[in-house]
């Protein structure tokens, strides 16, 4: 269940990830430009260190950092002020966010990937964030939250209310870390099971034969897929119901072309909360459903704080 809120913070990730991808685009151009439209000859530049260069001309530390403010300036400052104002409104609400929420809160955010390393790694790759800065942000949203909600009391009865409309939420469900590999006809995926019967490696043999060009150099790994994924294949997903962690089945007729041979690599059971967990995350979504927006709690609490911007040439 998305909440505006949710809405509201995924907005603002994408909105950050452009940026950084904006203004590397920008460091990027300028950099290329002819030597003497931007640049002076590096062996001019006395007194200024040089961060890079291209073809004898150098980048200096001054023009980066000035880059860097031109292209996300006004973000990371306003970013600033709202962790001070909301550390501010924690400290005069006794708010504390504690490590094991933090390690919950990364946990369930990395529901989907292979693992918590993979989804660190991939926040590495596409937003260069450390451990650290996940951990930090993970505690800032849910400092943030516990302000939003702060004083909105849920009742017991619309609790029991929304656990019986959507029971199907607290179920446990699976997920299948699968890999296949897929080919033109039966008759190839017959010939594929033989070879893998003899001995040899799925990976290898879905590098080698496997039509789909997105899996096949990943040794036609697909990754970890919730049992009722609406993305993969149902013929792929119906197989694996029957399946155990190893085993390998086919031929699998696909609807749209083809048919398949599929390993599942792993088999994990999510989902699995107590009652009690159920209900303080029930509580908690209804409560940000009442609350202001994320976003408008920030701006609010930089003005009850007297945050404001005061650096020249900020929008």
């Amino acid at each position: 269940m998305m909440t505006r809120q949710d809405k509201a913070l995924w907005a603002a990730v994408i909105i950050l990830t452009a940026g950084v991808l904006l203004m590397g685009s920008l460091i990027i151009i300028r950099g290329l430009k002819p030597a003497g439209d931007v640049h002076e000859p590096e062996e001019e530049q006395s007194g200024r260190d040089a961060v890079a260069s291209f073809d004898g001309q150098a980048i200096t530390e001054d023009e980066w950092v000035n880059e860097l403010k031109r292209a996300r300036g006004h973000e990371v400052l306003l970013q600033m002020l709202n962790q001070k104002a909301v550390a501010a409104e924690a400290r005069s609400l006794r708010i504390q966010v504690t490590p094991e929420e933090i390690a919950e809160k990364i946990r369930s955010d990395a529901a989907g990937y292979e693992s918590e390393d993979a989804y660190l790694q991939e926040m590495s790759t596409q937003l260069g964030m450390t451990a650290g800065d996940i951990r930090a942000d993970a505690a800032y949203q849910l400092t943030l939250e516990k302000i939003a909600i702060a004083g909105i009391h849920i009742r017991d009865e619309e609790i029991d209310r929304y656990m019986e409309q959507h029971k199907e939420e607290f179920e446990p469900k699976k997920q299948y870390d699968l890999a296949w590999i897929k080919v033109k006809s039966r008759k190839e995926a017959n010939r594929t099971l033989d070879r893998l019967e003899q001995g040899e490696d799925f990976g290898k043999l879905a590098e080698e034969l496997s039509l789909d060009e997105y899996t096949r150099m990943q040794g036609g790994r697909l990754g970890m897929i919730d049992e009722d994924d609406p993305f993969v294949q149902g013929e792929l997903l119906d197989a694996a119901k029957d399946l155990e962690a190893g085993d390998i089945a086919g031929p699998i007729q696909l609807r749209d072309d083809g048919y398949a041979v599929m390993q599942v690599r792993d088999i994990v059971k999510t989902g699995e909360l107590s009652e009690a967990e159920i209900r303080a995350r029930v509580s908690k979504q209804l409560a940000l459903n009442e609350a202001v927006l994320l976003t408008q709690l920030e701006a609010e609490l930089r003005d009850k704080y007297g945050a404001k911007l005061i650096a020249k040439g900020t929008p």
